[in-house]
């Protein structure tokens, strides 16, 4: 059969007999698998589990080598395990296709076949520098394990980062696409949606479809009905009354755990035009292992009671960088104190900053962090702490994405929000912390210092 004049779709029950019919349910996500075969497609697809997303992906994959049996394709999954089984199958359905492994080169971590292309496959805990990616593809890079592990959360999307900007080919960028069944809000599908820079399209699947309408309908009836879906979900409930899992693995919608504590965002259009002060808030997470040093900076005015929020920095610096960013960011919005609660090794760097010409207010950090941001989240909440309604800014969509994953943990990924809660305390008052001699109570820090 010539399988190469074959649509995707057509493609997987004509190589595989056992799929009687082509996976209908899932047409946009061919759709975006067959453009990588000549553009460089951003995508994504969130799929109720048990509805052949990884089986049509690595059929997808095959259909891209027919195509063009020199591409070299890199396969991340969340374990090595993972990763050799299913690099297993494709080795199996490349054969079947007739574009599969030459001798010399049919290992189940890597094959190619006559004319160079194939497939290397990997964990997001391995390393594959120095291999051709081509085009890179990731099926479930996190476990169960791994979806409330904010550190596990970090390193796995440093990898596919990492990977995507080594997906390139002849000069060219090369295409990039992930499917999942979601766990976490913050996993590798819902940090790529919160970023702009890169637009990345989303095919989302519920496995209920206008659930509680008229309408309602399993959203692919021939693999799993809707009484059958209701069912699954009453025996999870038992186990699982919020329901986490049942959104995040069969509706694609993952919930954080708990209810939010920063609400929905106040939004502001333009600056009010009376006097303001600068204000900067930092995070100088600088002692922390190398999947989670960020330093975070906020930086905004305030205009009576409230703040406008301006800039938002989040990035990996050493100790030279991290000087040239604060001063880039003084120059450009003022001269004011950067302050931060502190302890530890970070009471050190934050005075070789200040020795340097970074003014630094350090606050002694006398409590966590949950119990710290009380007063910031409440004036988010009353709309004291207002945003940018611009999303073009690049640093808004993730911004607004980690304050509302913000639980208050120790391991979170929340380093803006602690520059957030060290801006307010410090210049709105209501502090947790204190500089030298003076408390921060009722006065603001910043007022405390003038007398």
């Amino acid at each position: 059969m010539a399988f190469e004049s074959l649509s995707l779709l057509d493609f997987i029950p004509a190589l595989s007999p056992e799929y009687k019919n082509p996976p209908w349910h899932l047409r946009e996500w061919c759709a975006l698998i067959e453009r990588a075969a000549t553009e460089p497609v951003r995508g994504l697809c969130a799929c109720p589990i048990r509805h052949y997303k990884t089986t049509t992906t690595l059929h997808g994959i095959v259909w891209l080598l027919l195509r063009d049996p020199t591409r070299r394709i890199i396969l991340l999954s969340h374990s090595h395990q993972r990763a050799q089984t299913l690099g297993k199958q494709l080795r199996q359905l490349a054969k079947a296709a007739g574009i599969g492994a030459t001798k010399g080169w049919d290992t189940i971590d890597e094959w190619r076949n006559d004319a160079g292309g194939g497939v290397v496959v990997m964990s997001a805990e391995q390393s594959k520098l120095g291999y051709d990616c081509g085009a890179l593809f990731f099926d479930d890079p996190l476990d169960e394990m791994g979806w409330d592990d904010a550190l596990r959360r970090e390193a796995v999307d440093h990898t596919i980062t990492h990977y995507t900007a080594r997906c390139m080919r002849a000069g060219e960028p090369g295409p990039v696409l992930g499917v999942a069944s979601r766990g976490h809000p913050d996993d590798p599908i819902g940090r790529r949606l919160a970023r702009r820079s890169v637009r990345w399209e989303y095919v989302h699947y519920g496995a209920i479809i206008d659930e509680g309408k008229e309408t309602e309908r399993a959203y692919a009836p021939a693999v799993w009905s809707l009484a059958a879906l209701k069912e699954m979900r009453a025996e999870m409930k038992e186990s699982d009354p919020n329901e986490r899992l049942w959104f995040a693995q069969l509706m694609g919608d993952p919930q954080p755990e708990g209810a939010n504590l920063f609400g929905v965002p106040s939004l502001y259009t333009q600056l009010p035009t009376w006097g303001y002060r600068v204000a900067h808030g930092g995070d100088f997470a600088y002692t922390q292992s190398a999947t989670s040093d960020w330093f975070a900076l906020v930086t905004g005015r305030i205009y009576g009671s409230k703040l406008y929020i301006l800039d938002v920095r989040r990035e990996r610096l050493d100790a030279v960088m991290l000087e040239s960013s604060c001063k880039s960011l003084l120059s450009k919005y003022g001269q004011s104190p950067i302050w931060s609660y502190q302890s530890g090794p970070e009471i050190g760097l934050s005075k070789l900053l200040t020795q340097r010409g970074v003014p630094i207010g350090s606050m002694l950090a006398r409590y966590n962090k949950l119990v710290r941001a009380q007063k910031t989240i409440r004036r988010w909440n009353d709309g004291d702490i207002l945003v940018p309604a611009d999303e073009s800014l690049p640093w808004r969509a993730g911004f607004l994405h980690r304050v509302s994953l913000f639980r208050g943990h120790e391991k979170d990924q929340d380093d803006e929000v602690d520059a957030l809660v060290s801006l307010g305390d410090a210049m709105m008052g209501g502090g947790h912390g204190s500089v030298g001699s003076i408390p921060g109570g009722g006065r603001s820090i910043y007022q405390g210092l003038l007398g």
